[in-house]
């Protein structure tokens, strides 16, 4: 029946359909493929019906008789003839999709979380560094990861780094995000588009060394704290060692009879051995206890795990030390370039430090096992020179090496 829809004929309707026990549908006149279906229990259900852009006919339900009047269903059903019509939308099709996204959130599935989870089993397996990118990853992304990944978009990923309290750490995390979305889009499980995202900073090379003075404020400070994360920098400054390796360190790596530690998984692939100096070997020797397993963290936090708070710890260091705007990374520099200004010949360096290259391959695999009496007397002379600016001592200068 078409009529021109009014209060009246809404309820004189509403009335026919109670008596004669079958349901009525109204088609009104005032706004083209609005219709208000009337049931005989007295629900009033208002519906679009019309043709989609392939020509099929599609109904939709826009709401409920009083609840929405009139006139906002007149306005409704104008809406959605431009979306569908129009804009080729389809309500049906987008509402189960968003009831399946926020099913798959709730249990963790199809989410920014799933993803990193997925990748950590294909691609990510492979890198060392995996961890430590899902960490900064997540800490950046946080409030992103809960959401399914067919709701995100790139320019909200790309507003959450930008607004990220710490510029660096932000264009880390993007860095280390783009490959998983490239690997996810080449699976369709983003969008192409979504890996498109810009580092909120440009990342130049660090050049920052520690002075004398603030190596004279930090060692006491590092000597004295009882914090896991002070005591992991002061075996960082004794053997240059990278702070994931130092992190990862273990009690059945180190030796501290023959003094040495070694690092089965380094950033060459390489395992390394570390000879220790003096002052490491008493420092550990300090810290382990006596029922030690050989599997356990030798800096752990207090539940045994894995130390994971760096940024928070550091910051807490540079405030305890009255030191600021270094990284650990920083430290690794500094103590090399002691040596370097102690005489100590750059190859030496290079092979405590670790570095893929000495000079040339050749070098690199022959030379490396020969230089370890060098690296050990070098890293001792380092711990010496610490010694001394910790207690105040005269600065250290370069020695003529015998020829």
């Amino acid at each position: 029946m078409r009529v021109r829809l009014t209060e009246t004929a809404i309820t004189a309707a509403t009335k026919r359909a109670a008596a004669g026990g079958a349901r009525e549908e109204l088609a009104d006149d005032g706004m083209r493929g609005l219709r208000l279906r009337v049931t005989p229990s007295g629900a009033r259900t208002w519906i679009w019906g019309g043709r989609d852009q392939e020509g099929k006919a599609r109904r939709f339900v826009l709401g409920h008789h009083p609840t929405m009047g009139i006139s906002d269903a007149r306005a409704a059903a104008g809406a959605m003839r431009g979306k569908v019509q129009r804009d080729g939308a389809d309500p049906v099709a987008d509402g189960q999709r968003k009831r399946r996204e926020a099913r798959d959130a709730a249990v963790g599935i199809g989410t920014l979380a799933a993803l990193l989870d997925l990748y950590r089993t294909k691609d990510g397996a492979a890198l060392k560094s995996w961890p430590e990118c899902r960490r900064r990853i997540m800490h950046v992304f946080a409030a992103s990861l809960p959401k399914p990944l067919a709701a995100l978009k790139a320019e909200e990923l790309q507003l959450v780094a930008d607004a990220h309290p710490s510029a660096q750490s932000a264009a880390a995390a993007v860095r280390y995000l783009r490959p998983v979305l490239k690997w996810a889009a080449q699976r369709r499980y983003v969008a192409a588009d979504l890996a498109v995202l810009h580092p909120p900073a440009t990342v130049g090379r660090r050049d920052r060394v520690l002075s004398r003075d603030e190596l004279a404020a930090l060692l006491p400070m590092l000597a004295l704290s009882a914090s896991p994360y002070a005591r992991a920098l002061r075996l960082m400054l004794w053997t240059l060692a990278r702070r994931e390796e130092v992190g990862r360190a273990r009690w059945r790596d180190v030796s501290l009879s023959a003094a040495t530690w070694t690092i089965q998984a380094t950033k060459n692939g390489q395992p390394h051995v570390v000879p220790l100096p003096r002052q490491a070997v008493a420092f550990l020797t300090g810290i382990k206890p006596a029922d030690a397993e050989p599997d356990a963290l030798v800096f752990s936090n207090s539940a045994g795990g894995g130390l994971a708070n760096w940024d928070r710890e550091a910051k807490a260091i540079h405030k305890a030390s009255g030191t600021e705007g270094w990284t650990r990374h920083d430290l690794r520099r500094t103590g090399a370039t002691m040596l370097g200004d102690m005489g100590e010949l750059p190859d030496i360096i290079e092979a405590a430090l670790n570095h893929v290259s000495i000079r040339s391959a050749l070098a690199a695999t022959y030379n490396r096992s020969r230089y370890r009496p060098q690296v050990a007397a070098a890293l001792q002379r380092l711990a010496d020179a610490l010694d001394g600016i910790e207690a105040g001592a005269a600065e250290v200068v370069p020695m003529v090496r015998p020829g």
